[in-house]
């Protein structure tokens, strides 16, 4: 097990022991087993490929009483795009408790992507809350949405008065979580409320001005 490995292993198992010594009921954290499950087998199967921090997420499996899934997320390198934005792969990796030990993670869905705004020269460390790119859009065109999301925001609130669906949530606090394509092929705003519901507002451009064009709301999930 090479430095870097070994070195993401002790973070990730310090972090770890840290989150089991708290009192939690009805969740756990990943154990030290299976953390070092992950990084041995992420060493084996992407050789030559440094390993950053991984972050590990327990959850409880819907209709399976007891039963928790453990996910192992992994961040690439930051990439420079267009100025000022930042590019950032993501994978999401799957625990298999009862696979062979060379089968044990999977990749859980499609290479995602996260997008930011940052005007230093070099991309730096990911923000607190990155945006995640959920279908392909052109650099110029993530840029224009995550510079001007926020006046778009303000201006949907007046379609969302409008909409059965959004009115009760109009008012509520959001924030901008991923960028879409809608199928009639205008991006896509997405937001999450303060009460975890969600806002897709789709967007068509007037000169060098985007415009909210429909709204559609979900409650808390």
């Amino acid at each position: 097990m090479h430095k870097r490995v070994a070195a993401a292993l002790a973070a990730v198992m310090v972090m770890g022991a840290a989150a089991a010594a708290e009192p939690q009921a009805e969740s756990r954290t990943a154990t030290p087993a299976e953390q070092e499950s992950f990084i041995d087998w992420y060493g084996s199967t992407h050789e030559g490929r440094g390993l950053l921090r991984p972050q590990f997420n327990v959850t409880r499996e819907k209709g399976k009483r007891g039963k928790r899934r453990v996910t192992a997320t992994v961040d690439g390198g930051a990439q420079r795009a267009v100025l000022p934005l930042c590019r950032q792969p993501r994978a999401v990796y799957e625990h298999d408790p009862r696979g062979r030990k060379e089968n044990r993670w999977r990749e859980a869905g499609p290479a995602q992507t996260l997008v930011w705004i940052h005007h230093a020269s070099r991309c730096g460390a990911q923000p607190e809350t990155p945006v995640r790119l959920l279908q392909p859009l052109p650099e110029m065109e993530i840029l224009m949405l995550l510079q001007q999301h926020a006046s778009i925001l303000g201006s949907a609130r007046l379609l969302m008065a409008g909409n059965t669906s959004c009115a009760p949530s109009r008012s509520r606090g959001y924030r901008l979580t991923g960028l879409d394509r809608g199928k009639d092929g205008l991006p896509v705003l997405v937001f999450e409320s303060d009460i975890a519901g969600e806002a897709r507002v789709s967007v068509r451009r007037s000169r060098n001005e985007l415009l909210p064009w429909s709204v559609a709301c979900a409650g808390p999930r």
